[in-house]
């Protein structure tokens, strides 16, 4: 198995913590723990009984794929079209591809955690951490009719595969991912930030680029063949570009938001930044971040933004609790109880007064 240079450079720092690389059957079955448990929470927590934020829109585009959408969500077009061909109901097919797509990025979040030497029961516990975080758990009332389950799938078997230089694979996931969700193209400079031995390298310049463009056109492509409307209804889309960047951040630091963007990664906040002096693959994780924090600009829901930038978190924050036992056992019983918060929040009164203000749904489409 090829590691990119900064996993190798990790390796060698903590020689005396060997730990084997997940196996694909152990992958599997974690991936099929995190499908069990993701099913469980979907039988157990109440349902909207009405379509919000994001949904309606979704909705609409499973059931007419092919006639204009609303801006930006006309160029997501993978998940809707899937739906709208799957022989099932629409809640039904929404509800199973949320499923699978949480399970799947279970599995390869444990498997890119195991590239860094940590131990398999920290890595579970983490894995299991996320695949209830606040972030996908809130899918499940929604019946699965969003694209965020897909598109954290996309952004840590993304990430797996840059960690390892599998640049075919990266390539599928990205070709597959544009059409997702535009932000799958974070994982290209990310790409760069993470195979570059040096600021200019033209090697990893050279892999970068084979990588990126067929995606690149892939989505030039949607952009230029869908039709999408209703762009000036949207934040960060009308008004000068500096008026609405400031307008936009101003809201995104209110008391909503705030503590929303807490809960999201709860004490991995705190954890993660640790990592930054010994662990190369954070330091150079800090481009992804960045990106993320720069897309906060253009919309309000800024913790399912920086939630993109999961397996940068996750990872660096494992690498801080490997070889703290004590500590690691707080830090994963700290997630879980954020998660399991979160989950009775949502019974007992997210679903039934609204779990989202930050959408609007004023665009009409002709």
């Amino acid at each position: 198995m090829v590691i990119d240079s900064a996993a190798s450079e990790d390796r060698r720092r903590r020689p005396e913590l060997p730990v084997a690389l997940p196996a694909l059957p152990s992958v599997l079955a974690v991936s099929a723990l995190c499908l069990g448990l993701v099913v469980l929470a979907d039988a157990l927590i109440r349902h909207e009984s009405h379509p919000t934020g994001d949904e309606p829109f979704y909705l609409r585009m499973a059931a007419h794929p092919g006639a204009p959408h609303a801006f930006p969500y006309a160029y997501r077009i993978a998940v809707p079209w899937l739906v709208h061909i799957l022989p099932f109901s629409h809640v039904a097919s929404f509800t199973i591809l949320a499923w699978l797509s949480i399970a799947a990025a279970g599995g390869a979040l444990y498997a890119l955690i195991g590239e860094f030497d940590v131990r398999p029961r920290l890595a579970l516990g983490l894995v299991v951490g996320f695949v209830l975080s606040p972030i996908l758990l809130v899918v499940l009332p929604r019946h699965g009719q969003s694209i965020d389950p897909e598109a954290t799938l996309v952004m840590v078997l993304g990430t797996l595969f840059i960690v390892r230089r599998q640049r075919a694979a990266l390539a599928a996931t990205l070709l597959i991912g544009v059409a997702v969700k535009e932000t799958s193209l974070f994982l290209i400079p990310f790409a760069y930030a993470v195979w570059a031995e040096r600021p200019l390298d033209r090697d990893a310049l050279r892999d970068t680029l084979l990588v990126a463009v067929l995606p690149v056109v892939a989505y030039a492509v949607i952009r230029s063949s869908v039709t999408a409307v209703g762009s000036q209804y949207v934040s960060g889309e009308s008004g000068s570009f500096l008026h609405v960047r400031l307008d936009v951040l101003h809201r995104s630091v209110s008391e909503l938001q705030l503590r929303r963007l807490a809960y999201t990664y709860g004490v991995l906040w705190l954890v993660a930044p640790f990592a930054l002096r010994d662990l190369p693959f954070a330091r150079r994780g800090l481009v992804l971040v960045g990106l993320c924090v720069l897309a906060m600009t253009v919309t309000y829901d800024s913790p399912r933004i920086i939630f993109l930038a999961a397996p940068v978190f996750y990872v660096a924050s494992a690498w801080v609790l490997r070889g703290r036992t004590r500590l690691a056992v707080l830090t994963v019983t700290a997630v879980l109880a954020v998660d399991i918060a979160y989950g009775i929040y949502l019974q007992v009164h997210g679903v039934t007064h609204g779990l989202d203000t930050t959408v609007n749904h004023q665009i009409v489409v002709r």
